[in-house]
Order: structure tokens, then C-alpha cells, then sequence
């Protein structure tokens, strides 16, 4: 019986020894060929002279004896790809061998270089592989985008942005006190992480329902198309006066909007009109001791406050919606704050009249309580809420004309769509105002919806 064992033991080693000599062994067959994880790397829009991220696939060898890659060679000499093998980036790469039943990974990054053109072009390769005389390849594609890159700077006088390349900020922009920065229908701003602008004049940034100005961040591959806090946002400051903001889209950043100009009036230091905040880490739209008119506007997914307005102030909502649910992040701060003031520390807090003036608006998300009110401040606190939709535990908030803790059912706010379903409790239950349209450019009837949004039927 112990030989018995011996005899075994010795077959098992014998034959793994085979096996690993047949794995060491290369096949000079032209039928070998190999497979790949994926038959083209697909890049998104990159802007030129910017790298892209990494991408990666996998080569594998199905056969049980190793393989000789002859050569790995990119096909244009003049390519814009760059491709990383076994640690070394090169566009040719000789003799490279996978045993048998294994594989190799394959890297590839791109870096466009400016054409001098408006529209996106497309930039394209193939890495070839030849094995035993076999051809085989891998597409590779990116999109290219020239653009206006804005380094650090003050701007100078009432500089135009306009539609035909899109901007890219690679770092923090000043309008000066007295000067404006007007942003044309159709624009496209990407801003790089830490970048804010900075208003300190005026801020006209006039987008169309057909042509919609967007501020977003500078990364544009697919995991970070919705990931807030990638740029800092756009501040006003104490001097900013006159600015107006229509059919924009801002996205993705730290706070949307922060306005900071406390001033002797009550003419709106700020009129946001027609446009979407979404994706901030912090705040949608934050406010201190400011006057603003808002209409039309969807706030959602922010971190902290859909809207905060804070240490007082004049505010004017018709027609929004601010939603905030925890889809992407965990929060314990309800959708909006309306506050007479402001702790700075631990002995010093900044308190001011408010006035905050609502119609036609919900306040909306997935907290039991979604509106904060605090008059802590002693200060005149003047609130009209007329024919809102408010998720709230608040008594004092209840009243008459306004619907309290009834779902307005949107269609898909996980999905960023707040448009009315059918049964929605905001439908027809506004009252008429004189915004005709809303925030898609839709005609609101006789009887118009609660929101930014008119439910159109099909």
C-alpha cells in the first residue's frame, strides 16, 4: 500500500510538471489567437492639450501553451494615444509573451492636441497585435473639444462669453466691482476642482430654453458626471449688484450659489429665473442678509440646505421646487432654513430682518421635516407662504392655502426628473401669477401647477 501512495504521488508531480512545461512551452501554430475584454477603449469627451484618465483591458491567451506577441504596435506613428505594457509606455512593444491560460493587462491614455475648430472632432486609433503571423486589434476612440482655457485671473470689463467652444477654468476667476461678465445663450463653462467665480460686479448669464447655459465640473468621463463638490461655485460678493441668471444649469459643485450683499434696499441683488441647481456637496442656494427674486427654479441633491437664507434678508420664490433625498449621501439638514440669523462664533451672531414671500412652490424630500424656520435672532420675521406643497412638523407652517405633507409624486427625482405625475397634489392647485411658461418654456394654463414644472399631458 505505501507504494501504492509513492506511485501516486510521483504521477501528480509528473504530470504537473507537464502541464507547467506545456504552459512554459510556446506554440509557433498560426492558428493561435488571442481575446480580449474588450474590442475598443472608448474615451468621452476630452478637452485638448488635457489628459484623459486611464483605461484599461485585459489580452488573454485561452491556449494551454504560452504565445510570443510578436509585436504590440499603435498603428498611427503620429498617434495621440499612449499605451502602458508590463510598467513601460512605448508605441511599439516587441516579443511580448503571455503563458499559457493567462493574460496582460493593456493601459491606454490619450492627449488631443488642438485643431483650431468649434465643433467636437473625432480622434481614433487601432493597437495591433500580431501573434504567429495572426493580425489582431483594439479600436481606440476619444472625442476632442477645443476650448478657451481661463487661467487665474481678474477678467477684464464686461468680457462676453459666448457659445461657439466651450470655457474651461483651470482656477479661480474675479469680475471686479463696476464690471460684468456676460455669459451668452448656449454656453458651456467646466470648471477644475477648488475653481470658484468670483462676482463683484455683476454676473448676466442669459440662457434660452432652446439654448441653456451649463457650469459644471471639468471631468467629463462617466463617474463623474453626477458627483458633487468637484468645483467650488459661483459667490457674490458684498459689492455685487444687477446680476440675473436665466436658463442656467449649475452642477456639481460646493455651494450653486452663494450670495453674500447686504445692502439698504430690497431690489433683488440677484434674479434666478429658469434654471437648475443640482449636485452640491454643500449648499444649493445660500443667501445672507440678501435680497433675491427666484422663479421657475429646481434645487435638488444637495449635501446640506437645498436653500438657506440665513441672517435675514428679502426673498421672493414663485414657481420652484427645492428637493432634497438621500440617494448619494447621508443628510440630517432639512431642504430649506429661513433664519434671522447667523452664529459666526461662539459670542458673535449675525441677525437681521427677514422676509421671505412664497407661492406656487414646493419643499419637498425625504426627511420628515423639510422646512426650518428660526427667528432666533429677534428680528422682524415676515413670512407669506401662499398655495406651497411643504413636507413639515412645523404647526406654525399649516396654513390654509397651502398643502401640508401630501406627496407631489415627480416622476423620477433618483433619476433627476421632476416633472408632475399624473396624480401629483400640485396639479392645477397654484394660483395664477403672471409667469406664463415654466421652467422648460412650457405655457401654464388657467389653473397652473404647484413647481417649477407645468404638467403637460401626451
Amino acid at each position: 500500500m505505501k507504494q501504492y501512495f509513492i506511485y501516486v504521488l510521483i504521477a501528480i508531480i509528473a504530470f504537473a510538471g507537464a502541464c507547467e512545461q506545456e504552459a512554459d512551452q510556446f506554440t509557433t501554430e498560426s492558428s493561435a489567437k488571442l481575446r480580449f475584454s474588450a474590442d475598443s477603449v472608448n474615451f468621452d469627451t476630452l478637452f485638448t492639450s488635457v489628459g484623459s484618465v486611464t483605461k484599461r483591458f485585459w489580452v488573454y491567451n485561452d491556449l494551454e501553451n504560452a504565445v510570443d506577441i510578436s509585436t504590440v504596435k499603435l498603428r498611427n506613428s503620429q498617434s495621440s494615444f499612449s499605451i502602458i505594457l508590463n510598467g513601460q509606455s512605448q508605441s511599439t512593444f516587441e516579443n511580448v509573451p503571455i503563458l499559457g491560460r493567462d493574460s496582460i493587462q493593456v493601459l491606454v491614455t490619450v492627449n488631443i492636441d488642438p485643431k483650431n475648430q468649434n465643433l467636437p472632432f473625432l480622434v481614433d486609433d487601432y493597437l495591433d497585435f500580431t501573434t504567429n503571423g495572426n493580425l489582431q486589434f483594439v479600436n481606440l476612440v476619444a472625442w476632442g473639444q477645443d476650448a478657451h482655457f481661463i487661467e487665474k485671473s481678474v477678467l477684464t470689463c464686461n468680457q462676453v462669453w459666448t457659445n461657439e467652444r466651450p470655457y474651461v477654468l483651470l482656477d479661480s476667476v474675479f469680475v471686479e466691482q463696476g464690471c460684468k461678465l456676460i455669459i451668452n445663450s448656449g454656453t458651456r463653462i467646466y470648471a477644475n476642482v477648488n475653481t470658484s467665480i468670483v462676482i463683484a460686479g455683476t454676473l448676466e448669464a442669459s440662457g434660452t430654453f432652446n439654448e441653456r447655459i451649463l457650469i459644471t465640473n471639468s471631468r467629463l468621463d462617466k463617474n463623474y458626471i453626477n458627483a458633487p463638490g468637484q468645483w467650488g461655485g459661483i459667490l457674490f460678493a458684498e459689492t455685487s449688484t444687477n446680476n440675473f441668471i436665466n436658463c442656467t444649469d449649475i452642477r456639481n459643485a460646493v455651494n450653486g450659489i452663494w450670495l453674500g450683499t447686504p445692502d439698504n434696499d430690497i431690489d433683488p441683488d440677484l434674479i434666478l429665473s429658469n434654471s437648475k441647481i443640482e449636485n452640491m456637496s454643500g449648499i444649493g442656494l445660500a443667501a445672507f442678509t440678501s435680497d433675491l427674486y427666484a422663479y421657475n427654479t429646481l434645487v435638488n441633491n444637495c449635501g446640506q440646505f437645498a436653500v438657506a437664507n440665513l441672517a435675514g434678508g428679502n426673498y421672493k420664490y414663485e414657481h420652484c421646487t427645492f428637493a432634497n433625498f438621500s440617494f448619494d449621501f447621508f443628510r440630517n439638514e432639512p431642504a430649506v432654513v429661513f433664519s434671522d440669523n447667523l452664529p459666526i462664533s461662539d459670542t458673535e451672531i449675525l441677525t437681521d430682518a427677514l422676509s421671505v414671500e412664497m407661492t406656487n412652490s414646493i419643499i419637498w424630500g425625504s426627511l420628515e421635516n423639510e422646512v426650518l424656520l428660526s427667528n432666533a435672532g429677534g428680528q422682524i420675521f415676515d413670512l407669506v407662504f401662499t398655495n406651497n406643497i411643504f413636507k413639515t412638523s412645523d404647526p406654525s407652517i399649516q396654513t390654509v392655502s397651502n398643502i401640508i405633507n401630501e406627496d407631489p409624486k415627480f416622476i423620477n427625482p433618483k433619476n433627476y426628473e421632476y416633472r408632475l405625475d399624473t396624480l401629483s397634489t400640485a396639479k392645477d392647485a397654484g394660483i395664477t401669477l403672471s409667469i406664463t411658461e415654466d421652467l422648460e418654456g412650457n405655457l401654464r394654463d388657467a389653473m397652473p401647477d404647484i413647481g417649477a414644472y407645468e404638467r403637460v399631458e401626451q
